[in-house]
């Protein structure tokens, strides 16, 4: 943690005291916060997080900047082909993750004061549920699209959890940024709001049992109860499925699948490029990760063992795939 003069404290947070005590910004300061997910939505919220006096803020993502980020996030055209974390790092002094978060590596939570959801996908949301429902550690979910917003607190034994008002995965694609559209100040509109939420969880204030919903196309703002549920799986009964560590496999807006490992993998990517140079396969090594064709299939192999398969035409197939480099 940085330590700052106390004089240097007054001065920078002196717009802060009117409205809370210097041992309330001290309180802020000593927070861990988690976000997850480094997007529109999870660069907004670290930023703003700093802007607040969080001096512990960790960041997972696994994700680069290119420039259709520009309008709607907190980078840069300095930052175009950086890796997210990595630009947040140089620009907040943010502790990276570069990862996929999954039920292997739900470790990098682990000592969170408060999680923070910059996601886009209702899986990683109930995944991040289950851990801090099981852990006693609230978060604050986030949902964005369009013109709209919807910032929901969930505070484990108090109120309801994001399972009981999404108590399973949707059966059909849900829509997304990339196929709905948003505008550009929806974001950082709904991360300070999500951000003014965390000060008063982190600030032990009383937290209403609702969820915020917005609409800036008509400005309209309402505020939902959101109920407990008696049978929920997992406030109620604590069955925590989404933690159970199987391999996952998913597919993206532009379709290709994303095939994650129940565990993470420490591949050598320089080991990954002999294996392909001897097979006679042209390949981009990143270090971080590795990009090669098989066929008509265009592959990236990341270090963490998450593969991106573009060009299969179903889950067996991606899998299939993911086996003959990774092993089973």
């Amino acid at each position: 943690m940085i330590k700052m003069e106390d004089n240097v404290i007054e001065e920078m947070y002196a717009r802060h005291f009117p409205l809370i005590s210097r041992e309330e910004q001290e309180k802020i300061a000593k927070k861990r916060v988690t976000v997850v997910g480094a997007g529109a939505l999870g660069s907004w919220e670290a930023y703003f997080l700093k802007k607040l006096g969080v001096e512990n803020i960790r960041v997972i993502d696994r994700d680069f900047v290119d420039i259709t980020d520009l309008p709607r996030t907190a980078y840069e055209k300095e930052d175009i082909g950086k890796p997210k974390v990595d630009a947040l790092k140089e620009k907040l002094g943010i502790l990276g993750y570069f990862e996929d978060l999954n039920p292997g590596t739900m470790e990098i939570l682990d000592g969170s004061d408060l999680v923070m959801d910059g996601t886009d996908n209702i899986y990683t949301r109930e995944l991040i549920n289950d851990y801090c429902v099981k852990n006693r550690i609230p978060w604050i979910y986030v949902g964005i699209l369009s013109y709209y917003g919807n910032i929901m607190p969930i505070i484990p034994r108090k109120t309801a959890c994001f399972r009981c008002m999404i108590p399973s995965l949707p059966s059909r694609p849900m829509p997304t940024c990339a196929t709905e559209g948003i505008m550009s100040y929806i974001a950082p509109f709904a991360a300070s709001l999500a951000v003014a939420l965390c000060a008063k969880i982190l600030l032990d204030e009383k937290i209403d049992n609702k969820m915020i919903f917005f609409d800036l196309k008509n400005m309209e703002f309402n505020k939902i109860e959101i109920p407990k549920r008696e049978d929920c799986e997992c406030c109620a009964y604590g069955n925590f499925i989404f933690l159970k560590k199987i391999i996952k496999i998913e597919r993206d807006c532009e379709g290709a699948f994303i095939v994650t490992p129940p565990e993470r993998m420490n591949v050598n990517i320089d080991e990954i490029e002999i294996k392909l140079k001897n097979l006679g396969k042209e390949y981009i090594n990143l270090k971080r990760f590795i990009q090669f064709m098989d066929d008509d299939k265009k592959i990236i192999i990341f270090d963490s063992g998450r593969m991106v398969i573009k060009g299969a035409h179903s889950e067996k197939e991606a899998k299939n795939i993911f086996v003959r480099y990774m092993g089973d």
